[in-house]
């Protein structure tokens, strides 16, 4: 019988429920929600919510002012895009049940890199605006650092 695998099942919680969340939940379905439904969306989800704070927040240097801000609308989806790759792979994960001790888990692998890639592209644009959220995405760049380590690590030796 095959087990489940207690070390890989909650880095594959961690990484679903975050990006569903900022990924889907945050930027899709509110994007969505304020077209089809624009008096009653929330209007911080809708992309004239997520212009106005993003754009306000990249203007607060002249950086960030000069070569993020007018490109809002290429940048963002481009964002968004990134922000999903994470949970789909996750989702793929499931599907593929590398959940399993001694199994292979490519696509875990390519979630933990692809949150990593994503919070590094957002760290950045966010450092370089200096606004507030560069340091929970510096957290967040941290702890994708880490679960990358550790999941080649539980890969190569503990389930091995």
């Amino acid at each position: 019988m095959k087990k489940l695998s207690l070390y890989i099942i909650p880095v594959q919680l961690f990484l679903a429920a975050y990006w569903l969340k900022n990924g889907f939940l945050d930027k899709i379905v509110g994007i969505f929600l304020g077209i089809i439904h624009p008096e009653t969306a929330y209007y911080g989800l809708t992309w004239n919510g997520w212009h106005d704070r993003i754009v306000d927040s990249w203007d607060h240097s002249q950086i960030g002012h000069l070569f993020f801000s007018p490109f809002f609308d290429i940048l963002f989806p481009i964002i968004i895009v990134l922000q999903c790759l994470p949970f789909l792979f996750i989702f793929i994960s499931l599907i593929n049940k590398e959940f399993i001790t001694n199994t292979h888990r490519p696509w875990l692998i390519r979630s933990a890199v692809s949150s990593f890639i994503v919070t590094a592209i957002m760290l950045f644009s966010e450092t370089l605006s200096n606004t507030k959220d560069a340091q929970y995405l510096l957290h967040l760049f941290s702890i994708n650092m880490i679960l990358i380590i550790y999941i080649h690590f539980i890969e190569k030796t503990v389930e091995k």
